[in-house]
């Protein structure tokens, strides 16, 4: 994934890998069984995936967001941020925010604001604020 993004000129300094986040092994068999099949993963399969990950990201020279081992730091209980075991639930969305936008913020805050910000838009004629006349 990496290479193709190079190959469409995407520099690895824009690119932010994630690994996948840990499996709740009891919950996702419940949702298999349910499904009519066996448990058909293992955390610690997740987490060779994971090893992979954080590889690839160390070779490409990409930043990576190392969720499965953030999920399950000092034992925590992580089954919360999975919805049926494996899929991130709501509580997990926010998790993988809260650690996502600080990479994302690092990576956009020297960017220059094209447009005005949106508090400096005229509101009786934006056009003025957006396009310097209005004439374009």
């Amino acid at each position: 994934m990496v290479q193709y993004l190079k190959s469409v000129d995407v520099p690895e300094s824009h690119v932010i890998l994630i690994t996948p986040p840990p499996l709740c092994e009891a919950a996702w068999e419940n949702e298999c069984i349910m499904q009519g099949c066996k448990l058909n993963r293992l955390n610690s399969v997740v987490g060779e995936y994971a090893s992979a990950c954080l590889q690839v990201a160390q070779d490409c020279r990409t930043d990576v967001l190392d969720l499965w081992t953030l999920m399950q730091k000092d034992s925590q209980d992580f089954s919360s941020y999975l919805s049926d075991g494996l899929h991130l639930s709501p509580q997990g969305n926010e998790f993988l925010f809260s650690h996502l936008w600080p990479l994302i913020e690092k990576k956009v805050s020297s960017l220059p604001l094209l447009l005005p910000y949106w508090r400096d838009v005229a509101e009786a004629k934006p056009e003025l604020s957006l396009l310097g006349d209005g004439d374009h």
